[in-house]
């Protein structure tokens, strides 16, 4: 009867392989990166969000401009070179903002967007609600921001609305239908740029204010975009003790020469209305240009990388050994061992002829027993204990092959077994007296030859 046919074919075993281990990949990789693999499209103020209130537009202009840009979900990315943009949300914790701030002096320059706009990203009023849109309901409050830079620099918000125009809750309250209550809130919350008022900035070319717009001033804040109504600063830096001459002209610092002034720090760069980096920003195009040119100053200071932290946005996720695994410089380790695991299953698949039964631990027949018993006392190291049985059992098979008694004189015995010739030079007595001293079990086996040899070749 032939033997049943394989129920599989090779080729649909290699293609099941193949997607499982690509899965189990994959599942490793997923749970290293966790949410890192999340897009981040929430519409919430950050790089990676596409709303009105997001980054994503200035991220995608710097990168079509040839500049290097990365979006950071690890706080370790505060200490690498080059422009590092926080946008925080209004709850973002003033020591932690602080502490990045801190480490960053000698590092490279930092840029902080401060939060403008309250947002729903749910239940939208008027409009269908889909992943990564918004809708602005009203500006944050200005102590948000002032308990956010308390660690950094002593700051105060004003928020100024064009004439007659009334916060989005009191329009609310007004409303008396749910007609009126879409067109107050869209009024409240609405911030073109509709170029009545014209800021001077210090990078250049002046800059059109959103209708509603928020300003700052403090004693260690010096003008970068000035508000044309009341002075105050749209964008600041910090007059920490550096010099940065290509950012002070509209205000220069107020340091002087018996002030701590340090020529090392890198400048921090503090933007207190959004609307005028954010994706609503991007789409009037002074604005957009002046967003680029202030991004292009701080790059004067630093070779690094254009990182936008995501961290400050709950969009953070911690290293962890899986994801180590998928960075360098593991990543060369772990292809190693993916390859090799691969390498591993095709020659499975391709072995050299049919597979090898495998034998008995104790083969059959007279040979097999003898090797069997050869190698047990082999490994018990007893070797030396069957030298005299053997030189016993080759003398009486010769004494019988001569016709003699083995009860008669064992030295008439020898004699005669002498007598029979030499083989090697050697007669019966002194290869049986050899056998009797040796001294391990190499030298047993020699010698035991040396005696099987001598009866072999005189008595057969």
């Amino acid at each position: 009867m032939s033997a049943q046919a394989n129920p599989f074919r090779r080729t649909t075993i290699i293609i099941m392989f193949v997607v499982g281990f690509a899965a189990f990949v994959a599942l490793l990789y997923g749970l290293g990166a966790g949410d890192r693999l999340n897009s981040g499209n929430n519409g919430r103020a950050h790089a990676a969000s596409n709303s009105l209130v997001g980054y994503k537009a200035l991220a995608n202009i710097l990168e079509k401009t040839g500049r290097e840009v990365t979006l950071s979900r690890s706080a370790a990315a505060s200490d690498e070179a080059g422009v590092l943009i926080i946008t925080p949300n209004a709850y973002a914790e003033p020591e932690k903002l602080a502490e990045v701030i801190q480490g960053r002096a000698y590092v490279g320059p930092t840029l902080i967007i401060l939060p403008k706009w309250q947002v729903a990203t749910t239940n939208l009023v008027g409009m269908e609600s889909r992943k990564g849109w918004a809708q602005r309901l009203g500006i944050v409050e200005s102590d948000s921001g002032v308990t956010m830079l308390s660690e950094i620099v002593d700051v105060k918000l004003q928020t100024i609305r064009p004439e007659g125009q009334d916060t989005g809750e009191e329009n609310t309250r007004k409303a008396e239908d749910r007609e009126a209550v879409i067109a107050n809130i869209r009024q409240s919350t609405n911030s073109k740029f509709s170029g009545s008022e014209i800021a001077r900035s210090a990078l250049g070319d002046p800059i059109p204010v959103p209708d509603i717009h928020i300003t700052m001033r403090g004693d260690y804040l010096r003008n970068i975009v000035e508000d044309p109504e009341n002075g105050e600063s749209l964008i600041g830096y910090v007059d920490d003790g550096g010099v940065y001459d290509n950012l002070d002209s509209l205000d220069p610092s107020q340091l002087t020469a018996d002030d701590e002034i340090d020529t090392s720090y890198y400048p921090v760069v503090v933007v207190a209305d959004a609307d005028l980096m954010n994706n609503t920003g991007m789409g009037n195009e002074r604005v957009a240009r002046h967003a680029f040119n202030l991004i292009a100053a701080l790059e004067g200071w630093t070779d690094g990388p254009i990182i936008f932290d995501l961290t400050f946005n709950g969009l953070g996720s911690a290293d962890n050994l899986l994801s180590l695994a998928f960075k360098p410089p593991f990543l060369s380790a772990t292809i190693c061992l993916i390859v090799a695991a691969m390498a591993a299953a095709w020659m499975a698949f391709n072995r050299f002829g049919p597979p090898l039964r495998e034998g008995r631990s104790i083969d059959f027949g007279k040979t097999a027993l003898v090797n069997n018993s050869a190698g047990f006392i082999h490994r018990m190291q007893r070797g030396h204990l069957v030298a005299d049985p053997y030189g016993e059992l080759i003398r009486n098979e010769a004494l019988h092959a001569l016709g003699l008694s083995a009860a008669g004189d064992r030295g008439e015995q020898n004699q005669a077994l002498d007598q029979l010739g030499k083989v090697n030079g050697l007669r019966f007595t002194a290869l049986l007296n050899n056998l009797h001293q040796a001294q391990n079990s190499r030298e047993t086996a020699e010698h035991a030859a040396a005696l099987y040899d001598w009866k072999k070749e005189l008595i057969g």
